[in-house]
């Protein structure tokens, strides 16, 4: 809940932070951000969403984890001046390791990595309000929401038994390994809001806010 509330704080600012500067370039020009016919692609990175989380029953000496940001591609067309529609395609991961032992004749070992991909398959919609309040071609604020799923794939893997260090003794178990996977399905829908400026005829660079997937997003965008 803590995180939503941030989310949206985040888009109140992001939007009265531009329409304030929409005020004072009103008189730039009232094209519409995309015309009929107009495509656009964008691939990006976000941060601080859907984040890789493994708990454990057992007190390991040896814990490390890794989170990779997500990475996304979205394409959309301007079906009208205003609206955009299309889809996104975003996968993240991460994995975790853990490790534990005790001395004896030999030595009690259990070693266990757990990794995560998520993949998120979403429809895409945006709203864009350069006519409503009056601003460049080159500028391009937007809002919208994502609709969809996403396809989870756990895998855990530990070794476990007596070692001995120096070669296999009578009476000691050899290590053993195990190996489980799990694929969830899961749906994702939420809004975000943003902001694309046009450095260039049809290329530009966005910043986005949401909570679908990710709370922050940012790249690269071409207007075809």
């Amino acid at each position: 809940m803590k995180k939503i509330f941030s989310t949206v704080a985040i888009v109140c600012s992001l939007f009265i932070s531009v329409g304030a500067f929409a005020q004072g370039t009103k008189n730039a020009g009232q094209d519409a951000a995309t015309n009929k016919g107009d495509v656009l692609f964008d691939f990006g990175v976000g941060f601080v969403g859907n984040e890789y989380s493994y708990s454990s029953d057992y007190n390991y000496k040896n814990e490390s984890s890794f989170q990779l940001p997500t990475f996304s591609l979205a394409l959309q067309k301007a079906f009208w001046e205003d609206i955009t529609i299309g889809g996104q395609f975003s996968i993240n991961g991460g994995g975790s390791s853990y490790d534990d032992y005790y001395q004896n004749d030999g030595y009690y070992r259990r070693d266990v990595k757990n990794s995560q991909v998520n993949s998120y398959f979403t429809a895409r919609g945006e709203y864009h309000f350069n006519r409503l309040i009056g601003l460049d071609r080159k500028f391009d604020l937007y809002a919208g929401a994502l609709v969809g799923f996403s396809i989870s794939n756990d895998v855990h893997k530990y070794t476990d038994g007596w070692v001995d260090p120096n070669g296999p003794n009578p009476g000691n178990r050899g290590p053993d390994t195990h190996k489980s996977r799990n694929i969830g399905a899961h749906p994702v829908i939420g809004p975000f809001g943003g902001f694309r400026y046009y450095f260039a005829n049809n290329v530009g660079v966005y910043g986005e806010v949401g909570w679908a997937i990710t709370a922050v997003r940012a790249g690269l965008v071409f207007r075809l």
